[in-house]
This record gives C-alpha cells, sequence and structure tokens, in this order.
C-alpha cells in the first residue's frame, strides 16, 4: 500500500474576513493580500538591543497537519499561538516560555529573536530553539502544554550567558543517524574603526563576528558543539543567515552561510556534505566552485526554481540590489539579477532611494506554475542612492511576480497601495487556513506612529478565475531512516511535461522558519502526471525513491489537484516502483568505485541498460544478452545513480552509489 495519504479540505466553521484592500473586478493573474492579524487573533510586541529581529517560526505544534506560530518578543513577552483551524489563532504561551529577560541562573537579561522549531530528542513533540541576546533557550515539549528551559542540561548547550549575539538557525539529520542536529548563525561581536596611516582620520569600519555554533545530537538528549572540529566555526564572517540545503541534489545536507558586512569582510560561504562521497558525514568548502561567494549584506537566502529546470537556484537579499543565484546544473551558479529582478530593484520609489531587504520569501503565491518573490523590507531611514545622509522614509516590502522566469515589480496590485509599511524583519510562509494560496507571517520592530502588534499576518486572497485556473498541490513529508521532519527531502512534481521542484528544508528568511509543508503551484493542470519524492540519504548512504503516478491520466486519481498529501518513507531495499522488482537481478557492490557488476540469473534475454543521475540525465546507454555484466562506472562523478534495466518491454530499476 502507497504510503501516503490525502487530506481533503474542509473549511468547517472557516468565516473569510471582511476584505480590506479592494481592487477592481477581477482580472487573470491578479493578487490580492490582506492583513488578517487582527482577525486571526495575532497580537504580539517586540522590542530588543539591536534592530536585528524579530524572526517568525512557523510550524505544526500538534502534528494535526495545521500550521502553528512562534513569535519572539525580545524583552516583551513570547507568544506561541496555535491553529485553530477555523482562520483563527489562540495564544496558549506557557508562563515560563513568555519572560525571558531575566536569566535563572546567572542573572543576565535575554532577548530573543528568532528560532527553529524541532523534535531534537524523538520523543514525538516539536521543540523550540530561540536565538537569542544574551543566552539562547532550548525549550523541552513536555507534551502536556508545558515546555522546560534545557539549555544547560541536560542539553549541555556551550552557550556564554552574557556574551552571545545569535541571528538564525538551522536544523537537518546531516550525517543520517536519525537524530537532529543544528547550526547557529551568531552575528558581530565587536565593531571598530579603521583609521587612514596618512591622514590619521577615520576611514572605514571593521567588524569582528562570533564563531559559529554546529550542535551535533548525542542521541541521549544532549548536544556537543563541533563547530571547530568541522572547520565551520569562527572564519564565517558576521553570519546572519544559515541554511541546510541540499544544493546539488546528491542527498546530504550542504550547508550554506549568509554573511553581512560581506562587502567589507567575509563574504557567503558554502560548505559541501562529503556523506555521499565518502561514506563520513564531512564538510568541505565548495564556495569558490560554487561561484556561490557573494560579497554583500546578505540578510536572507531563498531556495525557489525560478526557471523550472530542477535545479535549485536562490534569492539573497540585502541592502540595495538583490542577487539572484541561477543554477547551471554543474555545480555552478551564476548571477542573473541584471536579467531577470526588475529594473530598478534595490531603490525604492523611484530608483533613487536605496531599500534594505531582510527576509526573501519565494513560493507560487498565484498558482500558475513559476515561484514568485515576497520581499521582506523595513528601515525607516531609507537611504539616497548616492549620498551618506540619510532621509526620514520608511521602506515598504515588495512583491516582485514571476513571468515565465522573469521578475516582474507587481507591489502596487498585490497591495492596492496599502503597504506594508513596517520595519519589517523576519518573514516565513504557511497557509493557515488550508485554500491552497501561500499566506504570510511578517515580524516587525515598533515604529512610533504603529503602536499594534509587530506581527503581521498576511492573508493571500487572489480570486480565482475560471479562464485562467490555478490549480495547486501541498505536501508534508514525514521520514523514516533519517530524523521525521525529513530535512533534505526533495520533490518533483511532473505536469504538462513540467517539473516542479521543492525541497524540504526550514528556509532562509531572517530569523525565521517556513512551513515544512511543501506548496506546488499548478496553473491549468488539474492533476499530477507524476510525483517523485527523493528522500534524504541515512547514515549508510541508501536513498529511497518513491514514486507515484496518475492512473492513465485519469484526472480523479490520488494524484487530483487541490489537495493535501502526506507522504510516509516507504522502507524498500531499492526504489519504489510500479512494476515490482525481480530478486533474480543482483546489482553489486554499492557503494561502486570501478565496476558496478550486474547478474541476471535468468536465461540469457537481450537486456537494454541505462544509467541516470538523480536529475534525470542520462549518462549511460547500451544492450547485451549475457547473464552476467561488469560495467565500468570511473568516468561518473561520485554520487546516487540509477540503473534501468529494461527486457521483453519490462523495466526494472536498481539504485547505486559512485564512490
Amino acid at each position: 500500500m502507497s504510503n501516503f495519504i490525502i487530506r481533503k479540505i474542509s473549511r468547517g466553521s472557516f468565516v473569510i474576513p471582511l476584505v480590506l484592500f479592494l481592487l477592481p473586478a477581477a482580472l487573470p493573474a491578479q493578487f490580492l493580500f490582506q492583513d488578517a492579524t487582527g482577525s486571526a487573533g495575532i497580537n504580539t510586541q517586540y522590542s530588543g538591543i539591536y534592530d536585528g529581529g524579530p524572526g517568525v517560526v512557523v510550524f505544526d505544534l500538534d502534528g494535526d497537519g495545521w500550521d502553528d506560530i512562534f513569535t519572539p518578543g525580545g524583552e516583551d513577552s513570547n507568544r506561541l499561538y496555535l491553529n485553530m483551524r477555523d482562520g483563527t489563532f489562540r495564544d496558549i504561551t506557557p508562563s515560563n516560555m513568555k519572560s525571558t529577560t531575566q536569566d535563572s541562573v546567572g542573572g543576565f537579561r535575554v532577548y530573543t529573536r528568532g528560532g527553529i522549531a524541532f523534535d531534537y530528542d524523538n520523543d514525538g513533540f516539536t521543540d523550540i530553539y530561540a536565538t537569542c541576546e544574551g543566552r539562547d533557550i532550548l525549550w523541552h515539549n513536555n507534551g502536556n502544554g508545558t515546555f522546560t528551559d534545557v539549555t544547560r542540561y541536560p542539553a549541555r548547550l556551550n552557550i556564554p550567558y552574557s556574551d552571545n549575539n545569535s541571528m538564525s538557525a538551522t536544523f537537518g539529520d546531516f550525517d543520517g543517524d536519525g537524530y537532529n542536529d543544528f547550526y547557529v548563525a551568531r552575528w558581530v561581536a565587536e565593531s571598530c574603526f579603521t583609521v587612514n596611516d596618512s591622514t590619521h582620520e577615520q576611514d572605514g569600519y571593521c567588524h569582528k563576528g562570533f564563531p559559529n555554533y554546529f550542535y551535533v545530537n548525542n542521541h541521549d538528549g544532549s548536544f556537543t558543539d563541533k563547530a571547530k572540529s568541522y572547520g565551520i566555526d569562527g572564519d564565517t564572517g558576521t553570519t546572519n543567515i544559515a541554511i541546510f540545503f541540499d544544493y546539488d541534489r546528491d542527498g546530504d545536507l550542504d550547508l550554506l552561510i549568509g554573511n553581512d558586512f560581506g562587502v567589507q569582510e567575509m563574504p557567503n560561504r558554502v560548505w559541501k556534505n562529503m556523506l555521499m562521497e565518502t561514506g563520513k558525514a564531512t564538510f568541505e568548502e565548495v564556495t569558490d566552485q560554487t561561484g556561490l561567494g557573494c560579497h554583500m549584506f546578505n540578510m536572507s537566502i531563498a531556495p525557489c526554481d525560478y526557471n523550472r529546470d530542477g535545479n535549485f537556484d536562490f534569492f539573497e537579499s540585502t541592502f540595495g540590489p538583490d542577487s539572484l543565484m541561477r543554477n547551471n546544473g554543474d555545480g555552478t551558479f551564476t548571477s542573473v539579477q541584471k536579467t531577470v529582478l526588475p529594473k530598478g530593484d534595490g531603490y525604492e520609489r523611484g530608483d533613487t532611494l536605496m531599500k534594505v531587504s531582510w527576509s526573501a520569501i519565494s513560493g507560487d503565491f498565484d498558482n500558475d506554475g513559476w515561484d514568485d518573490e515576497f520581499i521582506v523590507n523595513g528601515y525607516e531611514n531609507v537611504f539616497p542612492k548616492w549620498q551618506t545622509d540619510t532621509w526620514t522614509l520608511r521602506d515598504t516590502s515588495m512583491f516582485y511576480r514571476n513571468i515565465n522566469g522573469v521578475f516582474t515589480d507587481y507591489t502596487d496590485m498585490a497591495m492596492n497601495g496599502k503597504y506594508i509599511d513596517i520595519k519589517a524583519r523576519g518573514g516565513a510562509y504557511l497557509d493557515y487556513n488550508h485554500d491552497g494560496k501561500l499566506d504570510l507571517c511578517i515580524g516587525a520592530i515598533p515604529i512610533r506612529v504603529d503602536p499594534s502588534s509587530n506581527f503581521r499576518l498576511i492573508e493571500n486572497i487572489t480570486p480565482a478565475h475560471s479562464e485562467a485556473p490555478a490549480h495547486w498541490l501541498e505536501m508534508r513529508f514525514t521520514a523514516k531512516r533519517t530524523a521525521k521532519e525529513a530535512i533534505g527531502t526533495i520533490v518533483d512534481v511532473w505536469t504538462g511535461g513540467i517539473v516542479h521542484s521543492r525541497q524540504v528544508s526550514t528556509g532562509g528568511g531572517f530569523g525565521s522558519q517556513n512551513s515544512l509543508m511543501q506548496h506546488v503551484g499548478l496553473g491549468q493542470y488539474s492533476y499530477a502526471d507524476s510525483i517523485i519524492v527523493y528522500w534524504p540519504c541515512d547514515q549508510n548512504r541508501h536513498r529511497q525513491i518513491d514514486r507515484y503516478y496518475s492512473m492513465n491520466g485519469d484526472p480523479n486519481s490520488r494524484l487530483r489537484a487541490d489537495t493535501i498529501l502526506q507522504f510516509v518513507e516507504q522502507m524498500t531495499k531499492g526504489v519504489a516502483e510500479e512494476t515490482p522488482q525481480d530478486n533474480q537481478i543482483k546489482v553489486y557492490p554499492s557503494p561502486a568505485r570501478d565496476v558496478l557488476n550486474v547478474t541476471d540469473l535468468r536465461s540469457s534475454i537481450t537486456k537494454h541498460f541505462e544509467i541516470y543521475d538523480l536529475l534525470g540525465r542520462k549518462q549511460m546507454d547500451f544492450s547485451g544478452s549475457e547473464n552476467t555484466y561488469a560495467i565500468s562506472v570511473n568516468e561518473l562523478k561520485p554520487g546516487c545513480y540509477m540503473l534501468r534495466i529494461t527486457t521483453n518491454g519490462v523495466t526494472e530499476t536498481r539504485q547505486f552509489i559512485k564512490d
């Protein structure tokens, strides 16, 4: 039986709130967002020492398939909001989580800023890690509505009481042992001025960053910081954002680092996980080889596949013009900012005032099949393009619509002039009301003229059009061989000859975590032709690939659109296929270094062999009628491959690893 289920949409007693932003009669491809903060019951204040925060943490706290929200309060109260499944949220914050400004042991003030949510001890309950100004906090979910601070004991996290400046965090099972590990991005430790030796006048700034943390799970409720031993700690710059992400689709989690002040100091960094290549989870820096070492004031990294080629690209937000790095499909990336992003990107209201982008959020917001970008901006003083003084003008968030692989500024249409005019910082996507459209939750710093909630729930109410239907699929994943959150799982949804690629990740918003739900817009198509799920590899380098097909294009099949699917990793020895595996065919060894042996115990029959990489690119093709073959795989790059064997019109598939 296939290990996924379909959840039918049930709006129940959901009441659609009044539309606040009115537009003319609906037209195809028209967007519409409205502020649903008040009607949804979100009301949270935030204040901190620095402008670095707040982030937003979206996660499914109670496992009911509906996303809940954690909002860090800084000096104010943290809030934990439970989704009531009727368009509203209920504040269920435990008393000991509300106020964190007074540390119970050291007496130092703690200001929560952002965080992540994951089950670190595999007890079935989602825990919360808060990044902070001051001591970070790991809250253990006790399963009864209460949380316990376990930062010092038993988790044994090596965090100073008073000397800490964490911005963001990311988690995943980097070594495939079934337990989540996590990485913490830490910002500026100290700043200084540089002085001209000749004039003895100040001519610039310098910044020293805190070492980043990499906490490896010990399987007993504790962690060990191994950032230094893996070489991914102190020489990273002043880090704003970190994200575990399988950028090369080889089955293991790589690490991407986004640094602030990269123009002056350390650029962005990329570390490739070598688990699939060597059998051991270690990191090798590939920054220069990939071309992702951008020098920028990097605030966030948003994975996407903007051109629908099956390769993951990265939208990177910054001070001024943003960056869009196109994946070339060969392990390298190229900046396409000048040709793909809107003219004037990086400037506010007319190419004169420089904006500050904090969180970039990628997603198909109109369900037309192309990934769009919502860019969370916010700086009260927007800087003139060629001047050093500032103007008192607030920076507004932007919406870029993707039209056939090129982005167009659709902010005015999406907001109808009702701009999100706040000092926004963090941001994450979710579908809080299960209507198949991506909504947003945004965190902001308080400003004098806006005493309302510093967090905004932005509902996507883009109208459907009979002349331009916008179908969709939403998917959740549960891994079995690796940690259950399935971070790094890649799903390819095929429809009409088009592939829509997604990857389960925490997302790259500033101090934030996206929903782990993966959303795909299908446009005019009312069903998917196929869904291929590439699960992360385990510590033995086994990578499960599950395939699901529509039955002869039947729109009533299990892959029909406008539904929510839940996938559970199958525990087969090979690849899940429509045709059963024939145990008479043996493929060994795996990993194979030089030669892959294929033995067929049946009588000699002409067979056709094809080897594909995981992007579906053919690497080898030949035929033969022997019982035993020794296939040279010397020319293949290390990684995971598929061997397809066709006999009398029947195709069978085997997975193998090339060392």
